[in-house]
């Protein structure tokens, strides 16, 4: 017994130990706002920028003050914005606080901005109002004995011309954008999400070989049946004009120490980027009103910001990215620079989307702001609200009412959900190598490894609908390119194997090889809900269902054969059909006077032309691609 509380007293004492060594781990303060104290043997002191702290320590936070501390042994950031007094622990367990994991660069970031000479705590708010700025010019000095150029001085006057147009109408815009965000704010209502509908289950069926044999030998005439037809843009163009800038943005020039602390690192689904901002351009809003709105907007539009602007333009052009992942691109920006979910983290994203073209506005409620941005679809699952006869989303969920302002910013366009391009991710984080194999062709298969950076982000994909037409929701996925590296590994293999082979014995194949090389499954099951697959996630996922096979089957048989498909719409159930250049046997759909033979890939060893049995085919939609 007595060795027993021995066990008990030094277990115990460890803990204290473990405690005690937590509570005096080191912390760095590395931005600092406001008339932030600390208390230090009974003494108040200012805390000041790059201060050793504890989680021991008792800080006071006052109204409109802030506090971050880089924890970098954890890699975390700890924000204190609730005015407050207490120890650094206490306070960051505040639901009005947090703390965040950093990655490790960004780590190495924030400790080289530390190093910066004449970096100090800021004022209770960064008085960005009353900051004016000169950008630098760079002057070409003519080489000693070369001949001046008439037509090179004109152009040169003209350039500089134009260039000056383009600054003053940018400057322009801005002035009357931030003259109406001081004045243009109304209550609005938000709208409740509407749930993305739920299909009735049609089970797969197992097609038997009598029922194949019959078709096979020609039983089974040319049967053209009714149908509706969707007639949803298949062109991606046509529904999402490429969003561009009001404005051409230009890239100025920066001095040597800026170009060594203007250096984000920035981790965009598993892709390693860099922008230009240092700590020395951050914000703190302070309190809530249109005036203090606007005048962080115009310190963004001041100058400093241009680079990043052009940085994030450079991405989005050359990662291929989205309306939908450029959005993330400077929300990540944004939250990775000023805190997630802060009011500086939502007025840098809008002002980033907004300068680069897209329709946003701003809504506040209680202490907190909101991005909100149009699309041209319906989204599911999301909280939306109507200003000016548009749709609104909140990035972020509101609860309630908000004060918005109905600034509108000129040229501004609503984003699209079409992706017209395969997003180019950093292939960090490959899958398992998964085989996919056709049971009835021998070495009819496919080794394929998807990246799990190009997952995470169609994961991040919102379900929606152009047009209030349901059946539009599937257009968007399968007609979004296969990513370039997935195609390098499954392509050629097919290829090989469909050499030779006439239009219906390739489309045969690659039926057959949809229809047995995955495994069905319902969506509730798996993911609790309907869940619309893009191509990709059908090779890396290992079950997928009705609507998923169609969406990867279309895709190969155009990418490999050339060949247009539509979508099969029953209620509850998707198939596809392709036109042949001769219609083959079986069940076909019309549209515009062209057959398509019926194909079902979850209709399992079925040919083509064969339509699964007791399926309700008096309420057809065709869906052209």
């Amino acid at each position: 017994m007595k060795n027993q509380y021995i066990k008990y007293a030094l277990l115990a004492c460890l803990a204290l130990t473990f405690a005690g060594t937590a509570l005096a781990q080191k912390l760095i303060a590395y931005h600092v706002v406001g008339d932030v104290v600390r208390y230090k043997d009974g003494k108040a002191q200012p805390l000041v920028m790059n201060a050793a702290v504890e989680w021991g320590d008792v800080i006071n936070v006052p109204y409109a003050g802030k506090v971050e501390l880089l924890d970098e042994k954890n890699a975390r950031r700890i924000t204190i914005k609730k005015a407050g007094k207490g120890t650094v622990k206490v306070l960051s367990e505040n639901k009005n606080n947090s703390i965040a994991a950093l990655s490790l660069g960004y780590v190495q970031y924030v400790k080289k901005q530390m190093t910066k000479k004449g970096l100090v705590s800021k004022q209770r708010y960064s008085d960005f109002a009353c900051v004016t700025r000169e950008r630098d010019s760079v002057a070409v000095a003519q080489k000693p004995g070369k001949k001046k150029n008439p037509f090179e001085e004109e152009f040169q006057k003209f350039k500089k011309q134009a260039n000056k147009e383009f600054d003053d109408f940018r400057e322009k815009c801005n002035r009357e954008y931030l003259a109406f965000v001081r004045e243009a704010w109304a209550e609005f209502g938000m709208e409740p999400p509407v749930r993305r509908p739920q299909e009735p289950r049609v089970e797969p069926v197992v097609c038997s070989d009598t029922a194949r044999q019959t078709i096979a030998i020609g039983k089974v005439p040319v049967k053209r049946l009714p149908q509706k037809v969707n007639l949803v843009p298949a062109d991606p163009e046509r529904v999402a004009p490429k969003v561009m800038p009001p404005f051409k943005i230009k890239p100025l020039p920066i001095g040597e120490e800026d170009k060594e602390y203007q250096n984000m690192p920035v981790t965009f689904f598993g892709t390693e980027l860099r922008v230009h901002l240092g700590e020395d351009q951050r914000i703190n809003l302070g309190e809530i009103s249109p005036d203090r709105v606007a005048d962080a907007l115009e310190y963004f539009s001041g100058g400093d910001y241009d680079n990043l602007l052009y940085d994030c333009l450079q991405i989005r052009k050359n990662r291929k990215l989205c309306d939908w992942a450029y959005l993330l691109l400077v929300q990540t920006i944004a939250d990775q620079f000023c805190g997630a979910q802060t009011n500086e983290a939502a007025l840098l994203a809008g002002y980033l989307y907004y300068q680069s073209g897209y329709k946003v506005r701003f809504g506040s409620v209680a202490d907190r702001i909101y991005l909100l941005v149009a699309s041209r679809h319906f989204i599911y699952d999301k909280e939306s609200v109507i200003v000016d006869g548009e749709r609104f989303y909140p990035l972020e969920d509101v609860g309630g009412n908000l004060s918005i302002c109905r600034a509108s910013f000129p040229k501004e366009q609503s984003l699209s959900l079409f992706i017209p391009q395969s997003p180019a991710f950093a292939e960090t984080a490959a899958a398992e190598e998964r085989t996919i194999a056709s049971h009835r062709y021998d070495g009819l298969e496919c080794k394929v490894q998807v990246n799990k950076n190009l997952i995470d982000f169609y994961d991040s994909y919102p379900a929606s609908i152009v047009n209030q037409d349901v059946t539009s929701r599937w257009v968007m996925y399968a007609n979004t390119p296969m990513n370039e590296a997935v195609k390098e590994q499954v392509y050629p293999a097919l290829r090989e194997r469909l050499k030779g082979l006439g239009e219906l014995e390739a489309v045969e194949r690659l039926l057959n090889l949809v229809q047995t090389g995955l495994e069905y499954e319902y969506d509730d099951k798996v993911w609790g809900g309907d869940r619309v697959f893009f191509a990709e996630e059908s090779l890396y996922y290992p079950f997928c269902d009705c609507e998923d096979r169609a969406i990867l089957f279309t895709r190969l048989v155009r990418d490999l054969l050339g060949l247009d498909c539509v979508l099969i719409y029953y209620p509850g159930h998707l198939a596809a059909a392709v036109r042949f250049a001769k219609t083959p046997t079986g069940v076909c759909y019309s549209l515009n006077g062209k057959d398509y033979t019926l194909c079902d890939p979850t209709y399992i060893n079925a040919r083509v032309g064969m339509e699964m049995p007791k399926i309700d085919n008096t309420n057809v939609t065709l869906i052209p691609l």
